[in-house]
């Protein structure tokens, strides 16, 4: 009925929801503002990072410095947010399998719970002491469903244990 017809034509490019979002992040999969999307070097791989003022984390921070690098690695490609999540998968998996193993579903429902709590508290003391009110508001939304999640995690262990006896 419309043929080749782009709806974002009136569009930013910057504020396009097809463009690659790429740029450091407290999540660490991109979209970090305005002038921050990377975009690949020519035919190289590579992607570019944002220059020095633009986008809102142009600045790293360490927030209290608790940045462990084989699960959020300083560049911002795709390949990187794979393998952050790829590790985050695993572990949940790992622990659900174990609690599952010990505990039945209470204790594969603890397990996943207490990996996810356990990776929301991470990024909760990332961002922490951060000046800039983005990050301090991923600290503080991770931190209380960290402490959500490890609130039921270890309701789900104790119903695990009672189950047990």
């Amino acid at each position: 009925m419309f043929p080749n017809t782009d709806v974002f034509a009136n569009v930013a490019p910057e504020h396009r929801p097809d463009a690659p979002p790429m740029g450091a992040t407290p999540d660490g999969l991109g979209t970090a503002g305005v002038g921050a999307y990377a975009r690949p070097t020519a035919g190289t791989g590579e992607y570019f990072q944002p220059a020095a003022g633009v986008g809102a984390f142009a600045v790293p921070t360490d927030g209290m410095g608790g940045t462990i690098q084989y699960l959020e690695p300083p560049d911002a490609s795709p390949a990187a947010a794979m393998r952050s999540a790829g590790i985050t998968a695993l572990v949940a998996a790992l622990f659900f399998g174990g609690g599952l193993a010990v505990g039945g579903a209470w204790g594969g429902m603890s397990g996943i719970m207490l990996s996810g709590a356990g990776f929301n508290v991470y990024r909760a003391q990332k961002w922490w002491g951060s000046a800039d009110p983005s990050e301090k508001h991923e600290a503080v939304v991770s931190a209380m469903f960290g402490a959500i999640t490890l609130a039921a995690g270890g309701y789900a262990g104790y119903k695990a244990y009672e189950a047990k006896k």
